[in-house]
């Protein structure tokens, strides 16, 4: 048995998976990734199971990893068969940490930069 052939041509991860190529997530995150060291989590994981965590309102990093283990089309998805394990909650808990905190700095100087525009007189 293969996790392609339960998967039903109509389901929803079959269509995203059809019409997004998720390459460009690795341009995106080169610069946070090192060359050197232990190997890490395919990135296109990580991002899939943030993606599965927001299209079924699973906020919870514990459940969400949970759910990718126990749901077949999660599975499927994330590029797994049944005798491999996706990855655990903690990797989803140091995205969050790692690009939370970049997410803040972003937001700080989006801030900075929009001062200016609060002057009266600014049109």
């Amino acid at each position: 048995m293969s996790l392609e052939e339960c998967i039903p041509q109509d389901h929803l991860l079959r269509k995203i998976a059809s019409v997004i190529d998720f390459s460009f997530i690795y341009d995106y995150v080169r610069p946070y990734y090192s060359h050197t060291g232990a190997p890490s989590v395919d990135p296109v994981v990580i991002f899939k199971m943030a993606l599965l965590g927001y299209l079924y309102g699973e906020t919870c990093e514990r459940k969400l990893a949970e759910e990718c283990r126990l749901n077949l089309a999660s599975m499927w998805f994330l590029g797994y068969d049944l005798d491999e394990m996706p990855p655990d909650h903690s990797i989803l808990s140091k995205l969050r940490a790692r690009f939370g905190a970049l997410n803040s700095v972003c937001r700080d100087e989006r801030a900075a930069r929009m001062r200016p525009c609060n002057s009266p007189g600014y049109a």
